[in-house]
Protein backbone atom coordinates (compact mmCIF):
# COMPACT_ATOMS: atom_id res chain seq x y z
CA UNK A 1 0.00 0.00 0.00
CA UNK A 2 1.20 3.51 -0.63
CA UNK A 3 0.12 6.90 0.61
CA UNK A 4 -2.67 7.02 -1.98
CA UNK A 5 -4.55 4.61 0.29
CA UNK A 6 -4.57 7.23 3.03
CA UNK A 7 -5.61 10.38 1.24
CA UNK A 8 -2.98 12.98 2.03
CA UNK A 9 -0.78 10.90 4.35
CA UNK A 10 2.05 8.44 3.76
CA UNK A 11 2.26 5.12 5.57
CA UNK A 12 5.05 5.92 8.01
CA UNK A 13 6.86 8.92 9.41
CA UNK A 14 10.29 9.47 10.85
CA UNK A 15 8.78 11.64 13.56
CA UNK A 16 6.48 14.62 13.19
CA UNK A 17 9.46 16.85 12.51
CA UNK A 18 10.03 15.16 9.16
CA UNK A 19 6.70 16.05 7.57
CA UNK A 20 6.89 18.40 4.58
CA UNK A 21 10.55 19.24 5.04
CA UNK A 22 12.68 21.21 2.67
CA UNK A 23 16.21 20.71 1.40
CA UNK A 24 17.66 24.15 1.97
CA UNK A 25 20.43 22.85 4.16
CA UNK A 26 18.67 23.35 7.47
CA UNK A 27 19.07 20.69 10.14
CA UNK A 28 16.07 18.80 11.46
CA UNK A 29 15.87 16.35 14.35
CA UNK A 30 15.72 12.68 13.45
CA UNK A 31 14.62 10.49 16.29
CA UNK A 32 15.26 7.00 15.02
CA UNK A 33 17.13 4.72 17.37
CA UNK A 34 19.85 3.12 15.31
CA UNK A 35 23.39 1.82 15.02
CA UNK A 36 24.97 5.23 14.51
CA UNK A 37 27.34 4.76 17.45
CA UNK A 38 28.43 1.38 16.17
CA UNK A 39 30.11 2.46 12.96
CA UNK A 40 31.60 -0.53 11.11
CA UNK A 41 35.12 -0.64 9.78
CA UNK A 42 35.72 -0.07 6.07
CA UNK A 43 35.77 -3.76 5.18
CA UNK A 44 32.57 -4.30 7.15
CA UNK A 45 30.98 -1.31 5.41
CA UNK A 46 31.72 -2.90 2.06
CA UNK A 47 30.03 -6.07 3.24
CA UNK A 48 26.83 -4.19 4.11
CA UNK A 49 27.00 -2.40 0.78
CA UNK A 50 27.03 -5.82 -0.85
CA UNK A 51 24.12 -6.95 1.34
CA UNK A 52 22.04 -3.96 0.21
CA UNK A 53 22.82 -4.62 -3.43
CA UNK A 54 21.98 -8.30 -3.13
CA UNK A 55 18.75 -7.57 -1.24
CA UNK A 56 17.57 -5.27 -4.03
CA UNK A 57 18.56 -7.77 -6.73
CA UNK A 58 16.79 -10.63 -4.95
CA UNK A 59 13.70 -8.47 -4.47
CA UNK A 60 13.58 -7.82 -8.21
CA UNK A 61 13.87 -11.55 -8.93
CA UNK A 62 11.12 -12.42 -6.44
CA UNK A 63 8.87 -9.65 -7.75
CA UNK A 64 9.31 -10.72 -11.37
CA UNK A 65 8.02 -14.18 -10.43
CA UNK A 66 4.88 -12.89 -8.78
CA UNK A 67 1.56 -13.21 -10.53
CA UNK A 68 -0.60 -10.58 -8.89
CA UNK A 69 -4.25 -10.03 -9.58
CA UNK A 70 -5.16 -6.64 -11.04
CA UNK A 71 -5.43 -3.94 -8.40
CA UNK A 72 -8.85 -2.51 -7.60
CA UNK A 73 -10.40 -0.66 -10.55
CA UNK A 74 -7.75 -2.09 -12.91
CA UNK A 75 -8.50 -4.50 -15.74
CA UNK A 76 -5.00 -5.55 -16.75
CA UNK A 77 -2.08 -7.20 -14.99
CA UNK A 78 1.09 -5.20 -14.42
CA UNK A 79 4.32 -6.55 -15.88
CA UNK A 80 6.29 -6.96 -12.66
CA UNK A 81 9.43 -7.95 -14.54
CA UNK A 82 9.81 -4.23 -15.25
CA UNK A 83 10.03 -3.36 -11.55
CA UNK A 84 13.47 -2.16 -10.44
CA UNK A 85 14.80 -1.83 -6.89
CA UNK A 86 17.55 0.78 -6.83
CA UNK A 87 19.36 2.94 -4.25
CA UNK A 88 17.95 6.36 -3.46
CA UNK A 89 20.42 8.36 -5.52
CA UNK A 90 20.30 11.81 -7.06
CA UNK A 91 18.23 10.53 -9.96
CA UNK A 92 15.59 9.19 -7.57
CA UNK A 93 15.61 12.40 -5.54
CA UNK A 94 15.09 14.50 -8.66
CA UNK A 95 12.28 12.19 -9.81
CA UNK A 96 10.58 12.45 -6.41
CA UNK A 97 10.51 16.23 -6.71
CA UNK A 98 8.12 15.83 -9.62
CA UNK A 99 5.56 14.18 -7.36
CA UNK A 100 2.53 16.26 -6.50
CA UNK A 101 2.06 16.83 -2.76
CA UNK A 102 5.27 15.05 -1.82
CA UNK A 103 5.31 14.48 1.94
CA UNK A 104 8.97 13.78 2.65
CA UNK A 105 12.14 15.56 1.60
CA UNK A 106 13.89 12.49 0.23
CA UNK A 107 17.04 14.48 -0.46
CA UNK A 108 17.76 14.05 3.27
CA UNK A 109 18.19 10.32 2.80
CA UNK A 110 21.32 10.88 0.73
CA UNK A 111 22.91 12.47 3.81
CA UNK A 112 21.47 9.86 6.18
CA UNK A 113 23.02 7.06 4.15
CA UNK A 114 26.48 8.50 4.79
CA UNK A 115 25.82 8.57 8.55
CA UNK A 116 24.06 5.20 8.70
CA UNK A 117 26.20 2.66 6.81
CA UNK A 118 23.96 -0.25 7.84
CA UNK A 119 20.75 1.38 6.57
CA UNK A 120 18.75 0.20 3.57
CA UNK A 121 17.45 2.70 1.01
CA UNK A 122 15.10 1.61 -1.75
CA UNK A 123 13.81 3.42 -4.81
CA UNK A 124 11.10 1.38 -6.54
CA UNK A 125 10.82 2.03 -10.26
CA UNK A 126 8.56 0.64 -12.95
CA UNK A 127 10.61 1.04 -16.09
CA UNK A 128 11.58 4.75 -15.95
CA UNK A 129 8.83 5.88 -13.58
CA UNK A 130 9.62 6.31 -9.89
CA UNK A 131 6.74 4.78 -7.94
CA UNK A 132 7.94 4.59 -4.34
CA UNK A 133 10.73 5.23 -1.85
CA UNK A 134 11.69 3.61 1.45
CA UNK A 135 14.36 4.07 4.11
CA UNK A 136 14.94 1.50 6.87
CA UNK A 137 17.61 1.21 9.54
CA UNK A 138 18.65 -1.59 11.92
CA UNK A 139 19.19 -1.05 15.63
CA UNK A 140 22.59 -1.55 17.26
CA UNK A 141 22.13 -5.31 17.72
CA UNK A 142 20.94 -5.68 14.10
CA UNK A 143 18.11 -7.88 15.39
CA UNK A 144 15.45 -5.29 14.61
CA UNK A 145 15.00 -3.20 11.46
CA UNK A 146 12.92 -0.05 11.71
CA UNK A 147 11.10 1.28 8.68
CA UNK A 148 11.64 5.01 9.08
CA UNK A 149 10.09 6.36 5.88
CA UNK A 150 7.89 4.80 3.24
CA UNK A 151 6.06 6.71 0.54
CA UNK A 152 4.40 5.83 -2.72
CA UNK A 153 3.89 8.41 -5.43
CA UNK A 154 0.95 10.43 -4.11
CA UNK A 155 -2.10 11.63 -5.98
CA UNK A 156 -1.13 10.54 -9.46
CA UNK A 157 -1.87 7.10 -10.85
CA UNK A 158 1.17 4.88 -11.36
CA UNK A 159 1.71 1.22 -12.34
CA UNK A 160 2.47 0.07 -8.77
CA UNK A 161 -0.27 1.95 -6.95
CA UNK A 162 -1.41 0.09 -3.80
CA UNK A 163 1.62 -2.22 -4.02
CA UNK A 164 4.52 -0.11 -2.76
CA UNK A 165 4.33 -1.33 0.84
CA UNK A 166 4.32 -4.99 -0.17
CA UNK A 167 7.16 -4.53 -2.65
CA UNK A 168 9.31 -2.61 -0.17
CA UNK A 169 8.87 -5.41 2.34
CA UNK A 170 10.25 -7.94 -0.12
CA UNK A 171 13.55 -6.04 -0.23
CA UNK A 172 13.60 -5.33 3.50
CA UNK A 173 13.00 -8.98 4.39
CA UNK A 174 15.77 -10.03 2.03
CA UNK A 175 18.11 -7.60 3.80
CA UNK A 176 16.95 -8.87 7.19
CA UNK A 177 18.10 -12.36 6.22
CA UNK A 178 21.61 -11.06 5.54
CA UNK A 179 21.75 -9.19 8.85
CA UNK A 180 20.14 -11.93 10.90
CA UNK A 181 17.31 -9.57 11.88
CA UNK A 182 14.13 -11.21 13.12
CA UNK A 183 11.87 -8.20 13.80
CA UNK A 184 10.62 -5.43 11.51
CA UNK A 185 9.16 -2.36 13.20
CA UNK A 186 7.23 0.56 11.78
CA UNK A 187 8.62 3.70 13.36
CA UNK A 188 5.82 6.01 14.50
CA UNK A 189 3.09 4.76 12.13
CA UNK A 190 0.21 7.05 11.36
CA UNK A 191 -3.08 5.83 12.79
CA UNK A 192 -4.68 5.64 9.37
CA UNK A 193 -1.93 3.35 8.13
CA UNK A 194 -2.13 0.68 10.84
CA UNK A 195 -4.76 -1.45 9.09
CA UNK A 196 -2.69 -1.48 5.90
CA UNK A 197 0.38 -2.68 7.78
CA UNK A 198 -1.66 -5.34 9.53
CA UNK A 199 -2.63 -6.71 6.11
CA UNK A 200 1.11 -7.03 5.44
CA UNK A 201 1.65 -9.13 8.57
CA UNK A 202 2.34 -6.48 11.21
CA UNK A 203 0.71 -6.36 14.63
CA UNK A 204 1.21 -4.63 17.96
CA UNK A 205 3.55 -6.28 20.48
CA UNK A 206 3.22 -6.13 24.27
CA UNK A 207 4.98 -2.75 24.30
CA UNK A 208 2.65 -1.22 21.74
CA UNK A 209 5.09 -1.29 18.84
CA UNK A 210 3.84 -2.21 15.37
CA UNK A 211 6.06 -5.14 14.41
CA UNK A 212 6.38 -8.15 12.15
CA UNK A 213 8.14 -11.25 13.45
CA UNK A 214 10.35 -12.94 10.86
CA UNK A 215 11.59 -15.80 13.05
CA UNK A 216 9.07 -18.28 11.70
CA UNK A 217 9.22 -17.08 8.10
CA UNK A 218 9.83 -19.75 5.52
CA UNK A 219 12.75 -18.82 3.23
Amino acid sequence: MDCNDLGEWPLATGGLETLRLNCNGSTHPWRTRNARNHMPKERTSLRYQLYRSQARKQAAIVTARLQLQPAQNESTLIDLSKVRFEPINQQAVEASRLWKDQHFAWCEVVEWKAREPLSLDIAIWHEEQLCGLCFANPNASRKRIRIVRLEGRPREKHPLKNRIGALALIAIEQYAQFLGSNILEIQEPLKGAVSHYQKLGFDFDSQGRLVKNLENRVS
